[in-house]
């Protein structure tokens, strides 16, 4: 039977219309197509060794993994790492270093025992990215913002930085992402990821397994909160504080410079609000020779930034700085420092804080059976007597802390101040033993100091012996006047440039006392100027006037005539015309007796008082008179 006309119509339309309603619908997604991409960075805790194996895992919108992964090794001692060619959908990431050995900063050295480190990226832009240990410091933190809080991925990157900067007492304002920020880039960041990386390594003794663990300790601290508990945070604070960083910073670029690269100087001390103030190594350090090398290294480098500050104050007080803009240095300028003055405190517990380092230095190369490393100790005593010649200058009597007792004094450090005359004759006793065993390269300082402490203590005809020796080694000798302060040699004895590649940052106020990037806290015309006040002691004016008037004309001045009366004066005026700002001019007005007239002042103020916070802490100091 053949179906109606009016039926079929029916049939016909409502077929139409199945068609019509199926072809408004939106057709179905096509497949994804996977992407080939290229992502690069460097994998740093410090630099992770070339061959180290890094992993890939995409992530989806909640950061669970989607089941990709793709792996690749760094390339090169710096950490660097390519992903070519890898297929992936989404926009996150996370990146693994799986078991690496590293660049210890803190030793120097390559890391005993590897290490792993994770970091959560973006991808969406390809750029490139680093897995250092921030990132793994805020990785579960990051989770938890994006999972539980719900914020975006990029919101809960900026919060998580800037928790963890507070977390670590970091008072520059942070970057919006972790992985952005490297060791090599010459920023803020770089610093504070250098002070940030060291602190836990020192808190962890260098330790890659300690390492590991005060890391998720400290991740999951701040995991729900941002914030660390107080004694993790202690932790941290006390390993900050203690860092070597000048040690550090450079055990850093010269890593960097041996595999091509040169850095700029990392500013660690000013991106923190507590103060770092260096650091006093264990006992069992001492197991090789480099351990006693880079100690030695570090005790230089404490060295040249205590000079520096020594400079300042000197000259300040000598009167050839001139500062009227912070009361606390004018202080000086005008002889009216109190026990309170935080400059004045700060330098006198710099010097015992090194002393302490130089004692021990001294100790553990006397006992050490390291071939080598013996001589330490008689390169380390050269380093306490002059530390103990500044102290005497600028304080008087000091409390004699030295290779015998230290320990004892760590354990009783109640102890009373020792004259002068005993201190300076215990030291060069020692000193006369040590000079004959120095190297060549040390053999200048011992030498210099030496003599300057035998014409302190009246001994002036060994004192004269001691320079005969050293001028004619023929080791130093007078620089040209344009060199002087530009180069280190042939004037430098004990001294610093600041010129060089990889050097150490100035003091924040060096243009107060600088002449140039090289930095002498001894040099040959101060050996001149011994001998020339050896000599007029001795009656030789002759000589004494020869060997100030080459220093004067090499200066720029005329040949200076004057009567064996007025030769004194005249050796005086050389030092503060040729060695001012070095911390010589305002002990030689005091030898002279002229300090009085020429500054203005009494004689209870030819000495600094003794810190108010030291009185307070022994009992059996006795504050300076005048003060």
């Amino acid at each position: 039977m053949k179906p109606s006309f009016t039926r079929l119509t029916t049939m016909v339309m409502m077929l139409i219309a199945i068609i019509g309603i199926s072809s408004c619908s939106k057709s179905p997604d096509p497949p994804l197509v996977e992407k080939g991409i290229f992502l690069s960075g460097t994998a740093q805790k410090g630099p992770f060794n070339k061959g180290t194996k890094l992993t890939i895992h995409e992530l989806d919108i909640q950061l669970k993994p989607t089941g990709r992964t793709f792996t690749t090794n760094t390339i090169d001692d710096k950490g660097s790492f390519e992903f070519t060619n890898i297929a992936l959908n989404g926009d996150f990431a996370q990146v693994n270093v799986e078991e690496g050995h590293y660049f210890d900063e803190s030793t120097g050295r390559q890391s005993t025992a590897p290490i792993s480190l994770n970091a959560l990226v973006s991808i969406r832009d390809q750029n490139p990215f680093n897995v250092n240990i921030l990132g793994q410091l805020e990785l579960k933190r990051v989770q938890y913002l994006v999972q539980t809080e719900k914020l975006d991925f990029n919101a809960a990157k900026k919060q998580a930085i800037a928790e963890l900067y507070k977390a670590f007492f970091v008072k520059t304002a942070a970057l919006p992402t972790a992985e952005h920020i490297s060791l090599s880039d010459g920023s803020d960041h770089a610093a504070i990821l250098l002070g940030i990386s060291a602190a836990l390594l020192k808190a962890s003794d260098s330790d890659s397994a300690k390492l590991a663990k005060l890391i998720q300790a400290i991740a999951e601290d701040l995991e729900t909160d941002g914030k660390l508990n107080e004694t993790l945070s202690n932790t941290f604070k006390n390993s900050l504080t203690r860092l070597n960083t000048d040690l550090i910073i450079l055990n850093i670029k010269k890593k960097y410079q041996d595999s091509g690269l040169e850095l700029k100087n990392f500013a660690i001390q000013d991106q923190f609000s507590i103060k770092i103030e260096g650091e006093i190594i264990q006992n069992e350090y001492f197991k090789t020779l480099e351990d006693f090398e880079t100690f030695n290294n570090a005790i230089r480098l404490e060295m040249v930034r205590l000079s520096e500050e020594y400079f300042i104050l000197e000259g300040l007080y000598a009167g050839s700085i001139a500062n009227i803009v912070s009361e606390n240095y004018t202080q000086f300028y005008r002889h009216r420092v109190t026990a309170s003055n935080p400059h004045n405190a700060a330098l006198y517990s710099s010097h015992y804080r090194l002393i302490n380092m130089i004692n021990i230095l001294i100790d553990r190369a006397r006992k050490t059976n390291v071939k080598d490393a013996q001589h330490f100790q008689y390169v380390g005593y050269t380093y306490l007597a002059l530390l103990y010649d500044q102290l005497i200058n600028l304080w008087g009597d000091p409390v004699f802390v030295h290779p015998d007792n230290y320990e004892a004094i760590q354990k009783n450090p109640m102890v009373a101040r020792s004259k002068t005359e005993s201190v300076r004759t215990a030291l060069i006793n020692g000193l006369k033993t040590a000079v004959p065993q120095l190297k060549e390269s040390d053999y200048g300082l011992g030498a210099t100091i030496l003599a300057r402490l035998l014409r302190d203590g009246g001994l002036y005809t060994e004192a004269r012996v001691q320079l005969d020796r050293l001028i004619q080694s023929g080791q130093y000798r007078l620089a040209e006047p344009a060199k002087v302060h530009t180069s280190i040699r042939p004037e430098g004895i004990f001294s610093w440039d600041f010129g060089a590649v990889g050097s150490i940052p100035r003091n924040s106020n060096a243009a107060w006392y600088t002449k140039g990037n090289s930095h002498h806290i001894v040099r040959y015309s101060e050996v001149l100027l011994i001998s020339s006040e050896i000599d007029y002691h001795l009656g030789n004016y002759v000589s004494a006037l020869e060997q100030i008037n080459q220093i004067h004309k090499r200066d720029g001045g005329l040949t200076l005539f004057t009567s064996a009366e007025s030769l004194w004066l005249a050796i005086v005026e050389v030092y503060g015309h040729d060695m001012k700002n070095e911390g010589q001019y305002f002990a030689a007005l005091k030898r002279v007796g002229r300090a009085e007239l020429e500054l203005s002042t009494d004689k209870n103020k030819l000495l600094l008082p003794i810190p108010e916070q030291q009185l307070n802490q022994n009992p059996q100091l006795q504050q300076n008179p005048g003060y």
